[in-house]
């Protein structure tokens, strides 16, 4: 288990913020999301029924993994980084089902670290490892990072920060990337309503993500716009209302069982996030975003002109 950090400084969410929310336990986890353990919102595209529904559920969930890995452009044979695997079920998808020659996840939860090494996927690996810390041996076929980039900053930064710090996230995705090589983002974002109304992000910091903050649209587009192309966009705020209704239902099903792995108080403020989630979700004070993104074959310099300006590794 790698845990090395450099010496910079930290532009949001550190181990010890992630274990705080991750790491109340897997049991618990697994009383209310699919059985695949995805803790990220679903793809209901054409899946009609209640959202708390296990088969149901499970069936959006797996869509959306087959979703983000075509969308990277991984393939059989090919080598993928999962940035933020969480218990694993992309990596289980990428090996089993898409047969990748290695999936490699990136995650700063000890319990997912535990979860995913006792899985035994066959071509995969996991580390306990900032994604500034990555090295790897050798370049990915594709990048994809589900419910990772909310972490990157924190709502204290300036707008400018918040963008200097996505702009490093993709200069390194960038560099891990061949020419045109595809990285599939999928993040909670604000709206631009919501950006005018800090109640949203101060629940956020305050009651589910601490030292974390949603960005916005306009800050991913100009972070990425020296190392990549947006070529495919959808906002699917309502299929995260859905997800986190469906969540909400089984965990107030799963009550007793919550309580007693959890305790009184940790059940009933996951259950008050989840529901006043679904709430913002549907006023639309946050949405969901998929965003494609493919690398460029040079970096671009100032003013948008291409330089020939090698990428970072």
């Amino acid at each position: 288990m790698n845990t090395r950090t450099g010496p910079r400084t930290r532009t949001g969410a550190t181990a010890a913020d992630i274990q705080a929310h991750y790491d109340i336990g897997k049991e618990f986890y697994a009383l209310w999301l699919d059985p695949g353990l995805t803790y990220s919102c679903a793809l209901w595209d054409g899946i009609t029924g209640p959202p708390g529904n296990t088969d149901l559920l499970a069936k959006a969930q797996h869509a959306k993994l087959r979703y983000h890995l075509e969308q990277a452009g991984v393939t059989a044979g090919g080598r993928l980084l999962d940035i933020g695997c969480g218990w694993g079920s992309l990596l289980r998808t990428a090996t089993e089902e898409v047969g990748v020659r290695q999936a490699f996840g990136l995650t700063l939860s000890a319990d997912q670290y535990a979860h995913v090494r006792s899985l035994g996927l066959s071509g995969a690996d996991v580390e306990v490892q900032d994604w500034r810390d990555h090295e790897p041996a050798e370049p990915y076929d594709g990048i994809v990072s589900i419910g990772a980039f909310e972490h990157f900053t924190h709502q204290d930064m300036s707008r400018d920060e918040r963008i200097g710090a996505y702009r490093a996230f993709f200069a390194r995705c960038a560099g891990w990337l061949p020419p045109l090589g595809r990285l599939s983002l999928q993040t909670i974002a604000l709206t631009d309503h919501a950006a005018h109304d800090t109640s949203v992000p101060d629940f956020f910091a305050r009651e589910i993500f601490p030292g974390s903050g949603l960005p916005c649209l306009s800050e991913i587009a100009t972070a990425c716009e020296p190392y990549f192309t947006i070529s495919r966009l959808r906002e699917d705020g309502a299929d995260y209302a859905r997800t986190l209704r469906g969540w909400s239902s089984r965990l107030f099903r799963a009550r007793k069982e919550a309580e007693l792995l959890v305790g009184a108080d940790a059940y009933l403020r996951y259950r008050t996030y989840l529901r006043a989630s679904e709430i913002v979700f549907m006023r639309q004070a946050s949405t969901l975003y998929r965003i494609t993104l493919r690398r460029r074959s040079e970096r671009r310099g100032p003013g948008g002109s291409s330089g020939g300006q090698a990428f970072p590794q």
